[in-house]
């Protein structure tokens, strides 16, 4: 879906012929092996450690949202984020193998059917939801005596059941188009796997996704400058009132600050990129430099598995409290076995000195 994780890969022949088409091979071969480390070393140590953050972050998120119950819409958006984030973590250890080449040649024919389809099928679900979440918080504040059917759970999930349908009708035919033989010619390009039918609903699909990130990215400014003035009017009347609700402005700025620092970037650098595939306009050192861009600013959009907690912990005061909590529990249990460690040992000090 979107923009595959191995389209783009630079394959070992346009690297050879960069070495011999090089006035010095010897600063050839040094791009060369810059690049293999940065594929095969750098991009696996870095999805490795975003993985186990995420596992860790997100796992204890699913727990505390567990415990709580569905009260507003709000809640219900953030447990689809946490979905949608373990989901795209799962996509992790085969980007990791395949960048590391400890997979078998064909494995990128799975990475290009599976993985990538779920990795970006569930980053433009994060984009969506955080998009709603902008909107949700904008209802609250600014017209918070509009139409009661907005505000529904019932309407919040028939809502984010859409957004998941939507979602899936996007990426299974991607899934299903890849149908290609891999052979070592092509098995670098996952275009060069799907039919001609699944070229085209692969470049729709692009276009789609980069209206839907358009799309939320005018709703998150436009709330946030909404919900920014609402504020600045209200508080020369209503003091007290104003500053809970400078408490949503706040918030809204964690989800604007998230959004533009893991998905803005790879945006920007995608545009570029595709069409220097698709025209063939550019030379090859122009396409390693926009190779590295390209999974530097795609490994931004794969950190928001570990940023999204964040907004959790911002934004969502029952998550902040189980959160507290747990830890106070868990601090209070150990104080009490160490008063009960220290209680036996006075008992244990007390016999024997008796039985002297």
């Amino acid at each position: 879906m979107g923009y595959n994780l191995s389209y783009g890969k630079l394959p070992d022949d346009r690297l050879s012929q960069d070495n011999s088409t090089s006035p010095n091979s010897t600063a050839g071969f040094l791009g060369n092996s810059t690049h293999n480390e940065f594929t095969t070393i750098v991009l696996p140590v870095l999805y490795l450690i975003i993985f186990l953050a995420s596992i860790l972050l997100n796992g204890l998120a699913v727990w505390i949202f567990f415990h709580i119950r569905n009260k507003t819409s709000f809640i219900f958006y953030l447990k689809n984020i946490v979905v949608a984030d373990l989901l795209m973590t799962l996509t992790f250890p085969f980007k990791i193998i395949q960048d590391s080449q400890l997979g078998p040649w064909h494995f990128n024919s799975f990475l290009c059917r599976y993985t990538t389809v779920l990795f970006y099928a569930n980053m433009y679900t994060t984009i969506v939801f955080l998009g709603l979440i902008s909107i949700d918080r904008y209802l609250k504040v600014v017209k918070p005596f509009g139409d009661s059917r907005m505000y529904s759970i019932t309407f919040t999930k028939i809502l984010s059941a859409c957004v998941w349908v939507v979602m899936a009708f996007l990426a299974l035919p991607n899934l299903i188009l890849t149908n290609g033989y891999p052979t070592k010619r092509n098995i670098d390009d996952c275009l060069k796997l799907k039919s001609p039918l699944g070229v085209q609903w692969h470049m729709a699909v692009i276009y789609i996704n980069t209206c839907l990130f358009v799309v939320v990215l005018i709703v998150l400014i436009g709330c946030y400058i909404a919900i920014s003035r609402y504020i600045y009017k209200s508080s020369k009347q209503f003091i007290s009132s104003s500053s809970r609700k400078r408490k949503h402005n706040q918030s809204i700025r964690v989800v604007v600050a998230v959004f533009f620092t893991c998905f803005l970037p790879y945006h920007l650098c995608r545009i570029p990129f595709t069409f220097s595939h698709l025209d063939k306009i550019l030379d090859d050192s122009a396409h390693k430099i926009l190779y590295y861009c390209k999974e530097m600013t795609l490994f931004l959009s794969a950190c928001n598995v570990c940023l999204d907690p964040i907004i959790y912990f911002f934004m969502c005061r029952s998550f902040s409290r189980r959160l507290f909590r747990k830890s106070n529990m868990r601090t209070r249990s150990e104080s009490i076995r160490s008063l009960q460690s220290v209680r036996r040992s006075e008992v244990r000090i007390y016999h024997e000195y008796t039985d002297v």
